[in-house]
């Protein structure tokens, strides 16, 4: 007697019985109505979705009912009720940048500090929205829908779902995630074309890689490692595939074929960047000598890589609400360098790079890891590798979360009267 549901197929069995097999076979799979919900395409996007929806009450909170910061008034401009808390401390710099381009007066703050693709974006998209501002809350909601779709996919190529839908969780509810929901700064525009870059370079789309690479490097100062790391691990997923094993011949550039070629088109973005500080101001590198300008003192050096600033805040007031902040950025400094050897062993040298370069930024490039939380949020590997310690103990995820979150509101709300804080 034969099994009606079997798929197996005589060679020699007529068409029309083939194609009556093929329909039993599909009858008998599972509904899609009936796989869990995070197993959908758009799981993260409905996350994303319902905490952005907390943190734009939270910011219109903080920015409608509470005392605003002295440098921020209340405006009454339009959609500043909804929009106005979202533009703080940099946001104003994007839009200057925007309207008027780069400037820069030598040993005083200015915009060229800034790397372009974020502002560029902005200016090119200003014309459907009525202020800069709003048109900057919606590049970056944009963006961080976009980012953690990508998290997800990117995720899936290494480990489970359930790991992978984790991650988009710890990246959404991360205490300075609240940049990714519409907040006037660069940093949701970055992760989300850094991520994709790293993608397509899994999905052996190298040409493509290669052009979202561009508007990676040229976003933030980290697009430099960005550039290497997609380079490096086009080279360490070539040699991989002929067998190589030590270290020597896992990066060894011979590997590399015709094919590979278009990942280097990913330097044009930080190429470019730095072709044009030299043609308009003299200074291939002035977005790191400007960093040393009153105010932002932050320039190349000891005392920047060994945080004096921080070491006198702690001897002589420990505990003002400015010091314990440096102390809670340089705790997660710390917590994605205890992550670094997991990052190693699930993705390989390429991706331990990329986080290492990410991580050094603030550890080297501030004088007490202020904006490390900020930063931070583009080293992907890390939140995917935290997923992974979390989804197998429960109980620590069931605390974790819910404390990130409640964090991460609580510095919306702080953020929305203006506060400074990363």
């Amino acid at each position: 007697m034969t099994d009606s549901s079997s798929t197996t197929i005589a060679p020699n069995e007529p068409a029309k019985a083939r194609a009556l097999t093929r329909l039993r076979s599909r009858s008998v799979e599972p509904s899609t109505a009936q796989r869990p919900w995070t197993d959908h395409w758009w799981s993260p996007l409905a996350i994303f979705v319902a905490i952005g929806v907390l943190v734009w009450i939270a910011i219109w909170f903080g920015n409608n009912h509470l005392t605003h910061d002295s440098f921020f008034p209340f405006r009454k401009g339009i959609g500043d009720t909804w929009f106005g808390g979202f533009a703080r401390w940099d946001a104003e710099w994007y839009r200057t940048i925007a309207r008027e381009g780069y400037v820069y007066y030598p040993g005083v703050q200015s915009s060229v500090a800034f790397w372009p693709t974020y502002p560029v974006v902005v200016r090119l998209l200003s014309w459907a929205f009525p202020t800069i501002y709003i048109t900057g809350t919606v590049v970056t909601v944009l963006s961080g829908a976009t980012a953690v779709v990508l998290l997800r996919k990117w995720a899936k190529v290494f480990v489970s779902n359930s790991v992978a839908i984790t991650a988009v969780v710890l990246l959404c509810v991360f205490p300075f995630s609240w940049y990714l929901y519409g907040v006037v700064y660069s940093d949701a525009l970055f992760i989300a074309t850094a991520i994709a870059a790293f993608y397509l370079v899994e999905r052996d789309r190298y040409f493509w890689a290669g052009i979202v690479g561009i508007l990676a490097t040229a976003g933030r100062p980290a697009g430099l490692v960005v550039a290497l790391a997609l380079v490096l691990r086009v080279i360490e997923r070539r040699n991989l595939a002929n067998g190589a094993k030590g270290f020597r011949e896992l990066f060894n550039p011979r590997g590399l074929t015709k094919a590979d070629a278009p990942i280097f088109l990913s330097w044009l973005g930080v190429g470019g960047w730095c072709a044009f500080l030299w043609v308009k101001f003299g200074d291939p590198l002035l977005f790191v000598t400007i960093e040393a300008s009153k105010g932002w003192d932050q320039g190349a050096g000891p005392s920047t890589w060994l945080k004096f600033r921080l070491i006198e805040e702690l001897q002589h007031h420990p505990f003002t609400w400015s010091t314990m902040s440096h102390v809670l950025h340089g705790l997660v400094v710390l917590g994605a360098l205890f992550l670094i050897p997991r990052v190693k062993r699930r993705f390989g040298w390429a991706y331990t790079v990329y986080a290492l370069g990410l991580i050094a930024l603030p550890l080297l490039g501030t004088k007490d890891f202020f904006g490390a939380g900020r930063y931070l949020l583009g080293v992907f590997p890390c939140i995917v590798v935290a997923a992974e310690l979390l989804v197998v103990r429960p109980k620590l995820r069931a605390v974790i979360v819910p404390v990130s979150l409640i964090a991460m509101l609580a510095m919306a709300v702080a953020f929305g009267r203006g506060s400074y804080l990363s």
